[in-house]
């Protein structure tokens, strides 16, 4: 069993900082479950352009307020506390 916290993640490898967010990837493919586990934290005022080509993505907002941007359509939809959002065709989006 693998018992993590994010706290003990912090100032490790496991910790990824940038001028837009933070990452702190308690589950990663190394770990071997099939899936990445990571609480991510969107720094506001700031926009970020993801595209990710090799996989899948589900994203669950625990707190903040922002909005979320398919590429494609150009389609922009409200994110709150409580909203999930899952890129099902890695779709190339914007926060």
């Amino acid at each position: 069993m693998m018992v993590r916290k994010t706290s003990d993640l912090i100032g490790t490898d496991r910790e990824v900082d940038t001028p837009n967010w933070t990452s702190r990837r308690i589950l990663l493919k190394k770990d071997g479950m099939g899936f990445s586990f990571h609480e991510t934290i969107i720094r506001s005022g700031t926009e970020t352009l993801i595209w990710y080509k090799n996989h899948l993505e589900a994203v669950y907002c625990v707190s903040g307020e922002g909005t979320v941007e398919t590429l494609a359509d150009k389609k922009v939809y409200a994110i709150s506390p409580g909203t999930t959002y899952a890129l099902d065709k890695n779709d190339q989006h914007k926060l």
